[in-house]
């Protein structure tokens, strides 16, 4: 009986503190910082018409599954009629639809569709370079008058030897030599992707008009900037240094070269903010607010002058891809190792981030992309919810790659065959590279169901004659969206989860702390005043461990379970009987088992 009327008088003095009222902070975000950005790769998302390719009719049918998500936008890779290499990136023409896609009264309907309900349209955005076949290329090479600038000539007529010692992302130089024109053509990715003269100030009207086209006659509602950095580079053309001991006798890559020259330079930032105005008088027009974002890979100071460049608005936020670097090894494309999945590693990754952010820009995290590993496949399957937890709770936006949701992971090297590789960058190294090289293991068709052998990507079963572009990888007889969504404890419901507890003030915009971080323990707190305030506690150790929270400042000596994650399903099960929803229990011993996660609310 004195353990009842001491518990009770803890239970009571724990109630009353939390109904002290205090005003609530609020905060209006617009759309693009709410909810998540679900990136889409078309040709992988759903086949609607049977032809191995998915396609805008594909996405249409599967809006409802991304509202059940809690999506807020989608962002779609290219959807550009295309020269056919580099996933669509090398763009024949800026204003229609890829026929292998759909059309442009389909990409309507997809765009009202999302719209009705509640989801905002992003687009891939490619104005570095186009295709070698789009017309403005076409009559650049034959020197016609208007369009002989619209393109980055140099004058050399040397037909042997490249202007300077620039490398393409893709390897090789920089420059390829046009015989009919006489000179040479610079492309800082393909061959036949080459780069636009922003320059010319003919061109910057073309882009503006291509931005307009689609924010404002196709409601669109904001852009995805693609390989910015390159926008410019620098008139003298010279040399980029080389890295501490490289050989210069020898053929270099992409990595030896200290980019100085072709990454980041003025005009670049004073045309990213002529775009930023340009998109909100479309936005002011159209009585909706429209955005941009950016994709560039750097360091995350160098990153920031992307959203605030000499005390201007650039785009609303650059992708963060610190997290990119998850890893276990190597990288073996830049030869970097990789940041390990511990407190460490985790910390080190968001450091940067945050304390280069400046007040007026907006965070973001994400995952993977289709340029990269799959995350599961990076650092390990069983990590994958717990690197939801941080790519969702950590605080400003989620982008999340599509299957990301379900735990996908990239191809098995052994499943993919030169002849059935797709993507150019592996392509191009040759059947002994192109496993290292290829993006197509993290791009296979997305696992739906098991009705059909392709894992419901098509709507009837792979034959000779029709099968998916890449292969499905043979895990989704029982990693998929179907079976997943009948197991209450799998990837796909705690993603859902997640996103639901992220609508919370705290989570959504609230003031984001350290909790306990060492070897084992990663755990962070998000507060705001009046609303409810939590810790996120995860265990990466690789035992059960008991946690004290008790001289922790702002920590009440009792908090309620918010909720829970175990290392797999079944514990996961276990867990939340042993940790029930709304469990009130003492911040002072806290047990934590390995690759554990507990959500705390006080």
């Amino acid at each position: 009986m004195k353990a009842l009327i001491i518990f009770f008088i803890f239970w009571v003095s724990f109630s009353s503190a939390c109904k002290t009222s205090i005003k609530k902070e609020t905060k209006n975000l617009k759309w693009w910082q709410k909810g998540i950005i679900y990136q889409v790769y078309p040709r992988s998302f759903k086949d609607s018409d049977g032809d191995g390719y998915g396609d805008l009719g594909g996405v249409i049918e599967k809006l409802d599954y991304l509202k059940s998500l809690g999506v807020n936008a989608i962002w779609l890779n290219p959807i550009y009629p295309s020269g056919g290499l580099d996933g669509g990136y090398d763009i024949s023409s800026f204003v229609d639809i890829d026929p292998l896609l759909g059309d442009m009264a389909t990409f309507e309907k997809l765009v009202d569709e999302s719209h009705k309900r509640g989801i905002y349209v992003i687009m891939d955005f490619i104005p570095n370079h186009s295709s070698d076949k789009h017309k403005w290329f076409q009559e650049s090479k034959n020197n016609s008058e208007k369009y002989r600038d619209y393109y980055v000539w140099h004058p050399s007529r040397d037909r042997t030897r490249p202007p300077n010692n620039w490398i393409s992302h893709f390897g090789g130089p920089t420059w390829s030599f046009d015989e009919g024109r006489g000179q040479w053509y610079l492309h800082h990715f393909l061959p036949q992707q080459p780069d636009l003269n922003y320059r010319n100030s003919a061109v910057k009207k073309e882009i503006e008009e291509t931005i307009r086209f689609w924010l404002k006659t196709k409601k669109v509602d904001g852009l995805r900037v693609d390989a910015l950095a390159n926008l410019f580079e620098k008139e003298s053309f010279e040399n980029e240094p080389l890295k501490d001991g490289v050989d210069p006798s020898k053929n270099l890559t992409y990595p030896e070269l200290i980019h100085i020259n072709t990454l980041n330079q003025p005009g670049t930032f004073e045309t990213l903010i002529e775009w930023r105005k340009l998109v909100e008088q479309i936005a002011k027009e159209e009585k909706s607010e429209k955005m941009l974002v950016v994709e560039v890979y750097d360091e995350a100071d160098k990153t920031m002058q992307y959203c605030l460049y000499n005390q201007m608005q650039a785009a609303q936020f650059p992708f963060n891809f610190q997290f990119i670097q998850l890893r276990n090894g190597k990288n073996l494309v830049t030869n970097q190792e990789g940041v390990p999945f511990n407190p460490e590693g985790i910390k080190n990754l968001i450091d940067p981030w945050i304390n280069s952010l400046p007040a007026s820009c907006w965070s973001n995290w994400q995952l993977g992309n289709h340029d990269n590993t799959r995350l599961g496949t990076r650092i390990g399957e069983e990590y994958i919810d717990l690197a939801n937890v941080l790519n969702i709770l950590l605080g400003g936006t989620t982008v999340t790659y599509y299957g990301e949701e379900i735990g996908m992971v990239d191809l098995p090297k052994n499943k993919l065959s030169f002849e059935e590789c797709q993507d150019e960058a592996g392509k191009r190294r040759g059947s002994e590279l192109f496993k290292i090289y290829s993006r197509d293991y993290e791009r296979t068709p997305m696992q739906w169901s098991t009705k059909t052998n392709n894992a419901g990507f098509m709507n009837f079963d792979t034959t000779m004659n029709k099968k998916p572009w890449l292969p499905v990888n043979e895990n989704y007889r029982y990693l998929n969206v179907e079976n997943e969504n009948q197991d209450e404890f799998s990837h796909l419901n705690i993603y859902k989860d997640l996103v639901k507890l992220k609508e919370e003030p705290s989570f959504a915009w609230g003031d984001f702390n350290y909790l306990l971080v060492n070897k084992e323990i990663f755990s962070f707190t998000r507060t705001s005043r009046g609303n409810k305030n939590y810790a996120v506690l995860m265990n990466l150790g690789k035992k059960a461990l008991n946690v004290n929270l008790e001289n922790f400042k702002n920590i009440p000596i009792a908090a309620r379970i918010a909720y829970v994650i175990g290392a797999d399903s079944q514990e996961t099960k276990e867990l939340r009987e042993f940790y029930p929803v709304g469990l009130t229990i003492s911040t002072k011993r806290l047990l934590l088992n390995s690759n554990n996660c507990v959500i705390l609310e006080f």
